[in-house]
């Protein structure tokens, strides 16, 4: 029986099918005539069936050379594409309006590759990497327009976020709006990934998994969904226009937060009613064959490791497990870049027991060797182990752990983190019942500092990544139903 309380897309990451899964390619799939036009629409498919033009202009990095990449029968084509060998310059608007996004300074760029999300459809890849660990800050927009009513609009976006927690920025109205948020501020529109803003509760942070986003204002209310599954915040937005759109970035931040990959992004300059709504999220579902059920629900929580520090195209160790599971599985990644284990166990039941959801077969929490940054702190081995009890006591009963140990970081000094290591390795299985210890300090790669594994003094490379990932894909592929 397919599960699921939050109504979030399955599919997987970047460049592979479900494994057993035989789902093909979908056949083209426009997006339906209604009540109003679209005002605004770009994407890595063909969206709109009468538009005959390229889906977008990528750069490449080598030598600057530029070219348009166009359609095939329904995806964009990038099979002239490598793996960091091109970035995204503009993507093209398909209503025929000319409210192309661009982006001129190759640093700030998405970068564009032959990757698949789903392992069917190409994505921007908004990939900047937190706590300035190969950071090239991206984003893209226009000012030119579209100009939206923000008293009745209706905004849908497909993507994957990298991780559900921090701040990532999906899009915003104008493009160099100061705030992000309907549900803080009535001058502007626009979307923020975390769990307060729009968000107003745990149970509707993004999970790491293709989905859409939907975005209304209307008399009745603001209204953000997922998939279909909407939350109504009864305060009408105040009237009046914006005009312009950017994705991947909020002005008024240091650097850029986008973190996720963009496969369309469709504006109304109308509110369209439930049932219109559900025809278009319907549509943009085929475009990567987005499911919306599973048995499996997986909260990835830590620190900065988990958030993916250091990941290439927003390929963190959290997504590569999921492309490998076996079983389609809904999940989100927890992770904060310098979250202490004491942090976390604060705060287990607000942030992880209240995401228990017994609409799925299975509830598993994966923790990614927290700790390191307790110990940077100076906590000893016994203060980090009891930050661990803690935080295991505070899972609900129906929610399984995986538990990793701390991995090296260059500069530490002392033993607290052997010590602490230890102890987990002897007294994991008394954290709860059912735990399941993956010994990530025990993978030799991690044992030293090696710029072949390390982007920097603690966080992991791409190479990296994919250790991380390959040591906890079976403990948590023999928990998934």
């Amino acid at each position: 029986m397919a599960r699921g309380g939050f109504g979030i897309g399955v599919g997987i990451g970047l460049g592979r099918s479900i494994r057993g899964s035989s789902v093909p390619a979908p056949d083209p799939v426009f997006l339906p005539t209604l009540s109003a036009a679209p005002s605004f629409v770009i994407g890595t498919s063909k969206l709109i069936a009468a538009y005959s033009g390229p889906a977008a202009r990528v750069q490449r990095l080598s030598d600057d050379a530029e070219t348009d990449l166009p359609f095939g029968s329904k995806f964009m084509n990038v099979s002239t594409l490598g793996t960091g060998t091109h970035c995204f310059k503009s993507v093209y608007d398909q209503t025929g309006q000319g409210n192309h996004i661009a982006q001129a300074i190759k640093a700030n760029q998405p970068s564009a590759s032959n990757l698949l999300v789903n392992g069917v459809q190409p994505a921007i890849h908004f990939d900047s990497s937190p706590l300035a660990v190969g950071v090239r800050s991206k984003y893209m927009g226009t000012a030119s327009g579209p100009t939206t009513e923000k008293s009745a609009f209706t905004m849908f976006l497909l993507l994957v976020p990298s991780f559900s927690f921090n701040d990532n920025y999906f899009a915003c109205q104008p493009d160099n709006a100061t705030t992000v948020s309907l549900f803080t501020s009535s001058a502007n529109v626009g979307i923020r990934g975390n769990n307060t803003s729009p968000f107003n509760s745990t149970r509707k942070m993004p999970l790491i998994r293709p989905q859409v986003l939907r975005w209304r204002g209307s008399s009745a209310g603001k209204q953000f969904g997922i998939n279909g599954s909407t939350q109504l915040i009864a305060t009408a937005p105040a009237a009046g226009t914006v005009t312009g759109i950017a994705f991947g970035r909020h002005i008024t931040t240091a650097s850029y937060d986008g973190e996720f990959d963009l496969m369309a992004a469709v504006i109304y300059n109308a509110a369209l009613s439930d049932a219109e709504c559900l025809l278009v999220e319907q549509a943009l579902y085929a475009q990567c064959n987005v499911l919306t059920s599973a048995n499996n629900l997986i909260i990835f929580d830590g620190d900065s490791r988990t958030e993916g520090s250091g990941h290439l195209l927003n390929q963190t160790w959290p997504k590569r497990v999921l492309n490998s599971l076996s079983k389609p599985a809904h999940a989100i990644n927890m992770g904060i870049g310098g979250q202490l284990l004491s942090s976390m166990a604060t705060n287990v039941a607000a942030r992880v027991a209240a995401n228990y959801n017994a609409a799925y077969a299975k509830n598993i929490v994966a923790l990614g060797g927290p700790g390191i940054n307790d110990f940077t702190a100076g906590q000893t081995a016994a203060q980090v182990q009891a930050s661990m009890q803690t935080y295991a006591a505070g899972l609900n009963a129906g929610q399984t752990l995986v538990v990793g140990t701390v991995p090296y970081r260059s500069t530490e000094s002392g033993t607290q983190r052997i010590l602490y290591n230890t102890w987990l390795r002897a007294n994991y299985a008394s954290l709860k019942a059912g735990t399941t210890l993956v010994d990530l300090d025990a993978i030799p790669q991690f044992a030293t500092y090696s710029t072949d594994f390390y982007a920097d003094i603690v966080h992991f490379n791409d190479a990296g990544q994919q250790l991380w990932a390959a040591a906890m894909l079976p403990a948590i592929e023999a928990l998934v139903a």
